[in-house]
């Protein structure tokens, strides 16, 4: 099944809607592998395992990003 990655940024008691990033990935493992280096190439990130996300903040604030299978 294919994979996809999706980030959403994040406003104080609000969240956006997600939004595809990266599509057509093989395998969860690799979507994940790459969410996360997406994420940590930023100063400021982590990871929320409760959500099953990754975070990061960029000079527009806070986002979140995270492999799923396609929708």
């Amino acid at each position: 099944m294919a994979h996809s990655i999706y980030v959403r940024k994040i406003v104080e008691g609000d969240e956006s809607a997600w939004k595809t990033l990266a599509h057509a990935i093989h395998t969860r493992t690799e979507a994940v592998l790459l969410a996360r280096r997406l994420a940590s190439s930023y100063p400021e990130s982590g990871a929320n395992p409760f959500k099953r996300v990754f975070w990061f903040r960029d000079r527009t604030g806070l986002h979140e990003i995270c492999a799923a299978p396609e929708r």
